[in-house]
């Protein structure tokens, strides 16, 4: 089957989008099984800033795994979904499509997690919360409220 470059880009989107999503769900279950924390701990709760720093990539390196799984294991190879096949390139090798197709929706999965600015998503800068500076002249009248002469 070969389809145009707005359906593949739309494919991919959408494909992208799904294995953010059942990635995300799948890293947050697991973040209830105590083994799964104790290895895989969660980068906020740490104080010391090397642990966070290594905590951060064990995140995205599983973040990663999972998604790459999911791209070339599943969407690519099982269901046969991929770019130059459906492109309409004759005679590629299947496992040369399947990598390239599995890379393009990881990395698709990566950048729209970024994009939508989904918390716990690789690439996602976490920044505390700044405190409210007001600045500027309060002038206190006494008299109470002014009064308004007819126009």
């Amino acid at each position: 089957m070969k389809i145009d470059g707005i359906s593949a880009m739309a494919v991919i989107v959408i494909a992208s989008f799904a294995i953010d999503r059942i990635v995300t769900a799948l890293l947050f279950l697991l973040s209830f099984i105590k083994p799964w924390t104790r290895t895989f701990p969660d980068p906020t709760t740490i104080e010391d800033v090397a642990e966070r720093v290594g905590a951060e990539k064990k995140q995205k390196l599983i973040y990663f795994g999972f998604a790459g799984v999911l791209g070339m294991g599943v969407l690519a190879g099982v269901g046969g979904i991929t770019i130059f096949k459906v492109s309409g390139f004759p005679n590629i090798n299947w496992i040369l499509d399947t990598v390239v197709t599995g890379l393009i929706l990881v990395a698709g999965a990566d950048r729209i997690a970024a994009v939508l600015n989904m918390p716990g998503a690789p690439g996602v800068e976490r920044s505390a919360p700044r405190p409210i500076e007001i600045t500027g002249k309060l002038i206190l009248e006494e008299g109470g409220a002014k009064k308004i002469a007819p126009g």
